[in-house]
């Protein structure tokens, strides 16, 4: 017996779904079927998602507000609990990736570069430790090594290591 579902989906998995159907040469409606039959019979039913999650787009008028930007860019007025969040999340970064972080300066801060992406390092961690997927592990594990090489080519000889501790007081500030 087969029954009929009428269903709502949000633009970017419309999206994929029809990117989907077209490689497959088949109509969108069978790959939905065969999809939603998949998940069900493996007893999954909606506890993976096997896509990368698409953003939504802005808004106009968030465009125009001038503090709009992603959570791990620090605000445009400031934030101090902002800061005391990344500079605890960033030392539990380096804790737990002492090795690939090992090169990171004393000063790093000052850096607008070495912030935001230590900030989105966070960001990504913090969001793959609630994920089942094991490919955003890879994915962050490649991007990590990258940056470590990077650390160590821009550290030399006669720069500090930074070692987590208190934040300084120009980061506080």
């Amino acid at each position: 017996m087969s029954h009929r579902l009428k269903i709502t989906l949000p633009e970017p998995a419309m999206t994929q779904l029809e990117a989907i159907a077209e490689q497959r040469e088949e109509p969108v409606s069978r790959i939905a079927a065969q999809m939603v039959c998949n998940q069900t019979a493996d007893g999954q039913t909606g506890k993976h998602n096997h896509t990368i999650p698409v953003p939504e787009p802005a808004e106009v008028g968030e465009l125009d507000d001038p503090d709009c930007h992603a959570p791990w860019i620090e605000p445009v007025m400031g934030d101090p609990d902002w800061r005391q969040r990344m500079w605890s999340s960033i030392s539990d970064l380096h804790e737990r990736y002492p090795r690939e972080l090992g090169h990171l300066k004393e000063g790093w801060w000052e850096d607008t570069t070495h912030v935001e992406m230590l900030c989105a390092l966070v960001f990504w961690r913090n969001w793959i430790d609630r994920s089942d997927d094991p490919r955003y592990e890879l994915a962050f594990h490649a991007q990590l090594a990258d940056y470590s090489r990077e650390l160590r080519q821009e550290g030399g000889s006669v720069t500090r290591a930074w070692k987590p501790g208190a934040p300084p007081d120009e980061w506080a500030a």
